[in-house]
């Protein structure tokens, strides 16, 4: 893990996002003065208004979660918006974390529960609108009715006007989507031609508010003189729209600083009922005339709005010139430097981290295409701007270990953000901010980046490897795996060439004896395997030594730079040495044997390699024609 201390993990999507930034905040606060680290699974879900490419694959990250390394869980269903990954996480969770699990944003089984009074927040909002301006005529604007919070608030609109003796379904109820989308067909539905003007319309979320504010005035209403519009929710945003939204608080910092404090008091011994329900609390603004915008501050918020605009322009710019670069690099050292310099405008972080699988066979997910996780994993970026991660090493760690071990132990904010590029698993990264907010959405587009950087270099790599296969194909004998006559030749050369000034060197020969004899009498699949298991001994007693190749049927030649007769005459008995042990421990119904020849001399215009291997050659051949005589 990260550290020694204990570590709250939370699962929740897109924190940059409306009130999950201030949530954030407010548990990052609650839980580092309580001494935890957090660790944030930060799902990104749909990519702009439609494109699931990215979303479709993030639920591969939740493999390799180490559920049960937290000390608490705190799980915000309601951002979830990947369809099927809540029923994954909640199956998981259910079967491998061992620590109190605290759900924030609706009614989970088998998880303590901090649930905002959704029932009482229509109720104080549609009595605000009866109680204090009058309002009796009043239109519902319903989130989707596949969706349970639209169901809850459907219904405890309906509860709340006839406990005040209106009509159950008021002036209307129109069904949105919790977003923009259907506010011009919700304008035409209350504010048609022909149909009354409702006093009031009361919205199920704010982003539906705010919408149809629009709407209403493209229809030449005023708002809040012709008609009053209420949001729910208290989105960050609705409190800078004009007009400023009059909504009801879900109180998200409460519930965050309250489920830190549930599960410090359930690590303590202390006991806590399952389930808690949070007050709502109206917030007053000008949509339903309880406040009126001042115009100085307003114009404060548009100079604002123009020196974000403007550096917002600069962050493109810079975003665009590394995107250029990272995608041209060569290396996953060259990919790690540029991020290092480039990736400044997404907000203060200590360090940054991406941890990428590793297979059974030690490559990592850069060299070889993965579409699963593995269980371990290697930090091959790793940018430490703190010196959080001082004097220590980088080495392959299962995805229990999660993170390198940081060298200090103080409590940490930590995102965990999933690798990925369409279906291919790289890893995850971790950014650990220097604050207790979160980072902006520019670090979304640095993932983005970085992952299709990552993509990039992977197929660099996969060339690079097919370019060697076919380079060691080309060069290499299929049948012994030592060099052919091509490689020999080539390999050899360049050696030669950069031998030291009146160095010698040595070209030998070796030919096996009686190969003919062992493919006429026991089959030429035979013959190939007493011409590998010679290949093999050359091989063992020159490697790293000298280059080595078959150059025909039984022939091998060798050539050692740097050489002298005592090397030579110590590599010869090493061969013999060998062959004599292959043959008494084989079962075969022959023996190998093989000849001999060397040539050392001085590289110059007249002893080039070709020259030394005649004369080994020629050496080799007298010593064969000894070993006939011999036998007859």
């Amino acid at each position: 893990m990260i550290n020694s201390r204990k570590s709250i993990a939370i699962f929740t999507c897109q924190v940059t996002l409306g009130y999950r930034r201030f949530f954030c905040e407010a548990v990052n606060q609650a839980a580092i003065e309580k001494g935890y680290n957090v660790v944030f699974y930060n799902f990104y879900g749909i990519v702009g208004s439609k494109h699931t490419d990215y979303s479709d694959y993030e639920y591969k990250l939740v493999d390799v979660i180490p559920f049960s390394q937290f000390s608490g869980i705190i799980f915000d269903e309601e951002s979830i918006a990947i369809e099927g990954l809540v029923d994954t996480l909640v199956a998981k969770i259910k079967e491998k974390a061992t620590c109190p699990v605290v759900s924030v944003s609706s009614f989970m089984e088998g998880f303590y529960n901090l649930c905002f009074d959704d029932d009482a927040g229509i109720d104080l909002i549609v009595r605000h609108l009866y109680d204090h301006h009058g309002c009796r005529r009043i239109g519902f604007m319903s989130g989707p009715m596949w969706h349970k919070d639209g169901v809850k608030r459907y219904h405890a609109f309906k509860a709340t006007m006839k406990a005040l003796g209106l009509p159950e379904e008021g002036e209307g109820i129109f069904e949105g989507d919790f977003w923009y989308n259907k506010a011009k067909e919700a304008a035409e539905f209350f504010a048609g031609e022909g149909k009354e003007l409702p006093e009031a319309i009361v919205c199920a979320n704010d982003y539906m508010a705010m919408a149809l504010c629009k709407e209403l005035k493209n229809k030449g209403l005023r708002i809040p003189e012709d008609v009053l519009i209420t949001g729910f929710d208290g989105a960050e945003e609705g409190q800078e729209y004009i007009p400023r939204l009059t909504t009801v608080d879900h109180r998200r910092d409460d519930i965050a600083k309250q489920a830190v404090t549930l599960i410090d008091n359930i690590l303590k011994g202390n006991k806590s009922p399952e389930t808690s329900y949070i007050e709502p609390e109206l917030i007053l603004g000008d949509s339903c005339g309880c406040t009126r915008a001042d115009p100085n501050v307003e114009i404060e918020r548009l100079n604002d709005y123009a020196d974000f605009s403007r550096t917002m322009h600069y962050y493109l710019s810079d975003i665009i010139g590394a995107t250029l670069k990272m995608n041209i690099v060569e290396s996953i050292s060259e990919l790690e430097r540029s991020f290092a310099d480039y990736a400044v405008n997404f907000g203060g972080y200590r360090s940054f981290c991406v941890m990428t699988y590793v297979d059974e066979n030690g490559k990592t997910s850069l060299e070889k295409g993965m579409n699963a996780p593995t269980q371990k994993a290697y930090p091959s970026i790793l940018v430490d701007r703190k010196g959080d991660y001082k004097g220590i090493e980088r080495k392959v760690i299962t995805t229990d270990e999660f993170l390198p071990t940081e060298s200090v132990n103080e409590p940490r904010i930590v995102y965990i953000t999933s690798m990925h590029c369409g279906d291919r698993c790289f890893g995850y990264s971790s950014v650990s901010m220097t604050g207790t907010g979160a980072f902006n959405e520019f670090y979304y587009v640095w993932i983005a980046t970085l992952a299709v950087a990552m993509e990039s270099l992977l197929r660099s790599n996969n060339i690079h490897e097919l370019i060697k296969n076919l380079e060691d194909t080309s060069v290499r004998d299929g049948l012994t795996g030592l060099y052919n006559r091509r490689g020999f030749e080539l390999r050899s050369a360049e050696a030669s060439r950069s031998m030291r000034k009146d160095s010698t060197a040595c070209a030998m020969v070796i030919d096996m004896d009686g190969l003919k004899h062992i493919n006429d009498r026991f089959g030429h699949a035979e013959g190939d395997i007493a011409i590998k298991n010679l290949a093999d001994i050359i091989g063992e007693v020159f490697k790293g030594k000298a280059i080595a190749g078959r150059t025909g049927g039984d022939e091998f030649y060798v050539f050692v730079s740097e050489c002298t007769e005592d090397m030579v005459h110590t590599f010869r008995k090493q061969i013999y040495f060998l062959i004599s042990e292959l043959n008494a421990a084989s079962d075969k119904p022959y023996n190998i044997d093989a000849s001999f020849g060397a040539c050392i001399h001085e590289i110059t215009p007249n002893y080039n390699v070709e020259e030394l291997i005649r004369i080994a050659d020629e050496r080799m051949y007298a010593e064969k024609q000894q070993k006939r005589t011999r036998r007859t």
